[in-house]
């Protein structure tokens, strides 16, 4: 293999990362509400900590999606931080609106959607 082949994919194996460290992200924060929900955790400052940390791997997913080699999923990232977005702001309204806050973990099991449909297919690609 060429020294240029293997710059060449070194994008692609970030990007893999970053979609993969998304999914686990996603589903901690699950698991991190369910704990709290259930008197096992200690309260939602984890659950808010853990989802910043998941928004700027979802806003690196977005940015590495600019990158010539990755164009084509740049509709896959972009939901992805769309998405990302309206999670916090359903998380905001939440406490005023329980019935829009309650469309939070919907949300959260369509981002979790996204990004496994985003790892199996940079899993199966050739």
């Amino acid at each position: 293999m060429s020294g240029a082949a293997s710059v060449s994919s070194m994008p692609r194996y970030g990007f893999r990362g970053l979609a993969v460290l998304t999914l686990v992200g996603i589903s901690v924060q699950f698991f991190l509400a369910g704990m709290t929900v259930f008197g096992a955790g200690g309260g939602w400052e984890a659950h808010a900590a853990t989802g910043g940390a998941v928004g700027l791997v979802i806003v690196g997913l977005f940015l590495m999606s600019l990158v010539a080699g990755l164009r084509e999923y740049r509709s896959m990232t972009s939901g992805l931080f769309a998405l990302y977005l309206l999670q916090v702001t359903l998380a905001a309204i939440g406490q005023a609106q329980p019935l829009i806050g309650a469309l939070h973990p919907v949300n959260g099991l369509v981002m979790g959607l996204l990004a496994a449909s985003l790892v199996w297919r940079l899993a199966f690609r050739r």
